[in-house]
């Protein structure tokens, strides 16, 4: 590739066409030398580096609010169920009331799950959902895209302010700058992590089948018990209501094997986690 095609790359890679003539795995191929070029380019520009920066920034902050805040969750759960009920007040439709129940059960999950980890979902891929990173990394990147435009009207009116000598214009010209250098920054790091999710999809998409039919085959009774609760509560499940909602000998077997599994699962991550702090 040339000087061109790596400014396409890196700047609007959707701009690169594939060749008609190829075949779709020759496409395949040549797609993912084009985002094996991009990825490289990204890291040239600061991507790694700065991901660096943005984990530790990640840990601290998870450390920060557990201390200051331990029932974060709690008090989220709260304001999304206030949130939810508000919403749901303004439904056209019990469909619509439906999907707003959803989002609102997958927001707290998901949360709840971000907490427990301490890792952010826009930037770490669900080993069971690997494939949803992508929609993340897009939301994000479009969050700064916009932040960006912001930054450089604000540049202009301050660096006008600043050439005039009006008070205070000075510093807000440092911080608006500093913001565009981290806009960038974090821009460049979605592109790169959008490219590497694009050389890896395949691999991904064909390990997130394979989790959905584990799964699918997995504590089937089990399942059933918790799923049904949870649609007549309409809400997550605590322990207690679980348990209350057993009615045979082989339902409480699978349960106690599912909470076993869950539980083996979370001693693993945070042995994991303790391990890379020593």
């Amino acid at each position: 590739m040339n000087i061109k095609d790596d400014f396409k790359l890196i700047f609007n890679s959707k701009s690169i066409t594939i060749p008609e003539e190829l075949t779709d795995e020759e496409k395949s191929k040549y797609a993912i030398k084009i985002y094996k070029r991009k990825k490289e380019l990204h890291e040239k520009l600061g991507a790694l580096g700065f991901r660096e920066i943005v984990f530790k920034l990640e840990r601290l902050k998870f450390k920060v609010m557990k201390k200051i805040c331990p029932n974060f969750v709690v008090y989220y759960e709260k304001w999304c169920d206030f949130n939810t009920k508000r919403m749901i007040g303004k439904a056209k439709s019990s469909e619509e009331a439906e999907l707003i129940e959803l989002v609102n059960k997958i927001s707290k999950l998901k949360t709840k799950k971000e907490w427990n980890k301490e890792e952010n979902r826009n930037y770490h891929i669900d080993n069971k959902y690997p494939t949803q990173i992508i929609n993340y990394l897009n939301w994000n990147k479009a969050i700064h895209q916009k932040n960006l435009k912001n930054d450089v009207v604000a540049i202009s009116l301050l660096s006008l302010g600043t050439y005039y000598s009006l008070p205070l214009m000075l510093p807000l010209l440092i911080v608006s700058c500093a913001s565009t250098i981290i806009d960038l920054e974090c821009i460049n790091l979605q592109e790169h992590s959008i490219a590497e999710y694009e050389i890896c999809k395949p691999l991904l998409i064909k390990k997130e089948n394979k989790e959905i039919l584990k799964r699918k085959n997995e504590y089937l009774e089990a399942k059933k018990i918790v799923g049904e609760a949870t649609l007549n509560n309409r809400k997550i499940l605590t322990v207690e209501e679980v348990v209350s909602s057993i009615k045979t000998k082989e339902q409480a077997e699978e349960i106690k094997k599912w909470a076993m599994s869950m539980q083996n699962r979370n001693n693993l991550q945070n042995s994991k986690k303790k391990s890379l702090i020593k």
